[in-house]
């Protein structure tokens, strides 16, 4: 008898591909939804905070500041050890608009990053919203 495993191998291989596309839903990293999920509670924290020193004056503009290079360090570190490639122009944006007092204050620049970042790693955003945010379409 001949053994034809190699053959059969190679046949379910061929009907396994599918030509020209690619499943948009497979994870592009190994991050989990837990990890995910703390680092977005971490994020509406940071805006709830920023609302409430809102409220707190001249004071709560210089806490607010401080704080903001808290979490910007925070996910800085997050994104260096666990993406596989690093979201510089959103991350460099987020915390742009974060310094800006009043603006950086009401947006939820953070929450807006991580939801971002989870909607890519998932496969759950398209792949022309990334071509279009990135001017290529």
């Amino acid at each position: 008898m001949t053994d034809h495993t190699k053959e059969n191998n190679q046949d379910l291989a061929k009907n396994l591909k599918v030509k020209g596309k690619k499943k948009t839903n497979q994870p592009i990293s190994d991050i989990t939804d837990v990890e995910f999920f703390l680092a977005f509670c971490l994020a509406i924290l940071k805006d709830v905070l920023d609302w409430i020193l809102l409220f707190a004056g001249g004071i709560g503009l210089i806490l607010s500041r401080i704080t903001n290079l808290l979490i910007t360090g925070i996910l800085w570190l997050w994104c260096i050890s666990r993406l596989h490639k690093f979201p510089t122009k959103r991350f460099i944006g987020g915390f742009v608009i974060e310094m800006i007092p009043v603006v950086g204050t009401i947006a939820p620049t953070w929450t807006i990053f991580i939801a971002t970042i989870w909607g890519e790693e998932k496969g759950h955003i398209p792949k022309w919203v990334s071509k279009l945010a990135k001017g290529k379409i």
